[in-house]
């Protein structure tokens, strides 16, 4: 009795041994034939895989998808009840040994590579590309499918998730003048804080005086993203700008009857000084400007329509002081 195929490739020598056939994981279909006496039957055994159909003298076998070294074994009984010796031979079932890992996950911006270990004979993307190595910046699902030197194919694929970075915007550029601050918000997406003044905390208070004010944020997925903003120098000739520059304190109506300077509460120590068209100091307030100017000099009597010089003392920092003009109309 003699072990053979009914296919080319067998008794191929690899790694020294010899196979009596030389197939790929997950084959399907594959026969085995063996040739005795007349009359006789044939008990068949093999690992690795599973006999799908039995003609006696010849199996059909599908096979799993476990590479390695498997037995056939077959063994005859004669028309007269006599056993023979089994016969064996081997069969590789080979497949390349390709794993990408894990479904992952890279930040917005970064280039996520592969490049799989291991000595294939080719390489197939799932985009067409047949380099050994492959570099995306997208989410996609990567599959690679690799060969041998038999050609049998294995196949493997992760899926690429493209985390989205942190939002943060400090806002625009703003000026700040006496005491006055800014609420710094460096967004919800961060677990980690890392601000140009020291400070780890989502939210930071500034104030003025130039500084140019940058955040970095770090998320649960170590995504991080980043921003900058400038507080500006206060001019205080600029940040008065737009104060009233006139009052009308006869007509009661309600509107412009004292001369209110809202911007003035930065500046909780500044002193207002009027003089007249001649330099004469007519009015003075208190420090903080509690009370508006309603057109009265020092004696509460009311000062003749005209335009009337001012002095603000601010009392804070190196540029304390704003000069200008407001007129009294009656």
């Amino acid at each position: 009795m003699s072990l053979g195929l009914i296919m080319a490739a067998w008794l191929s020598p690899v790694h020294g041994q010899d196979y009596v056939a030389i197939v790929c994981a997950g084959d399907t279909g594959m026969t085995y034939s063996v040739t005795g006496t007349a009359g006789s039957t044939f008990n068949w055994t093999i690992e690795g895989g599973m006999i799908t159909r039995n003609y006696n003298d010849s199996i059909v076998v599908d096979w799993g998808i476990e590479p390695g070294e498997y037995e056939i074994a077959v063994q005859e009984v004669s028309q007269y009840g006599c056993y023979g010796n089994p016969q064996t031979a081997t069969v590789l079932v080979s497949a390349p040994d390709i794993a990408l890992g894990d479904d992952t996950y890279i930040c917005e911006g970064e280039v996520f590579s592969l490049e799989p270990e291991g000595d294939y004979y080719s390489y197939l993307w799932h985009n067409g590309s047949t380099a050994p190595g492959y570099a995306t910046t997208e989410e996609e699902l990567i599959t690679l499918t690799v060969s041998d030197q038999y050609g049998c194919l294995w196949q493997d694929d992760l899926y690429l998730e493209v985390k989205d970075l942190p939002f943060v915007d400090l806002g625009d550029d703003v000026s700040l003048c006496g005491e006055q601050s800014a609420l710094l918000d460096a967004g919800a997406d961060g677990i980690n804080y890392n601000w140009s003044t020291g400070e780890i905390s989502q939210e930071i208070l500034v104030y003025q005086g130039y500084q140019e004010i940058w955040v970095e944020v770090e998320d649960e997925y170590g995504c991080s993203n980043a921003d900058t903003m400038v507080v500006n120098q206060c001019d205080p000739s600029d940040f008065f700008s737009d104060i009233p520059t006139a009052i009308t304190p006869s007509n009661q109506d309600g509107i412009n009857d004292v001369w209110r300077i809202e911007k003035l509460e930065a500046y909780p120590d500044a002193v207002i000084d009027i003089y007249d068209r001649w330099g004469r100091l007519i009015w003075r307030s208190e420090p903080g400007y509690p009370d508006s100017w309603d057109g009265k000099n020092m004696n509460g009597k009311p000062v003749p329509m005209d335009s009337y010089h001012f002095i603000i003392l601010l009392n804070f920092g190196d540029d304390d002081r704003v000069i200008g003009t407001i007129t009294v109309i009656r």
